[in-house]
């Protein structure tokens, strides 16, 4: 006897549960899902550290004293471009500007690479980068001495990584 689990079968199960609310993550609400859900579900997940990437371009950024043009100017970007990096965790740039960011702010390609969502990150990267992000601020003033020492700390453990 072969058991086939049908999307029917799910529908006709879902219904016996009555108005109860079930789920295993955004995957399990279609049992054959294709393949751009489950490049959405990636996204959803690089999120967190793509944040953490756009707030460490912004730090940087202020920390160098340069404004958005400024900084697209010197990477030879649009300006849209570096401001969808601060602003837009969804937004992936392209691993030229990445590379371009890490020479300007003397930062490992890898990592940051890794922070923009373009290549996977390494384990504990995501977890530093939330702390790093939670702790930097959002104003356009000099830096705070929290936020310059949470910089600090994210670009130290950003080139411990290289290795």
């Amino acid at each position: 006897m072969k058991l086939e689990i049908t999307r029917e079968w799910f529908v006709r199960r879902a219904k016996q549960e009555g108005d109860l609310e079930i789920s295993a993550g955004r995957l399990a609400r279609d049992p054959t899902p294709d393949e751009t859900d489950i490049e959405a579900a990636v996204a959803d997940i690089a999120d967190p550290i793509r944040m953490a990437f756009g707030s460490l371009v912004e730090t940087m950024r202020r920390r160098r004293g340069l404004t958005v043009e400024k900084l697209a100017e010197r990477l030879d970007l649009d300006v849209g471009d570096i401001m969808r990096i601060e602003r837009d965790a969804h937004f992936r740039p392209e691993p030229r500007a990445v590379y371009r960011l890490a020479e300007t702010f003397g930062l490992p390609h890898k990592a940051l690479q890794q922070l923009s969502g373009n290549t996977v990150a390494r384990p504990g990267l995501q977890e530093q980068a939330l702390r790093f992000a939670a702790r930097s601020g959002e104003s356009p003033q000099k830096l705070s001495r929290d936020e310059q020492r949470a910089l600090e700390e994210f670009v130290a453990y950003l080139q411990k990584q290289q290795g």
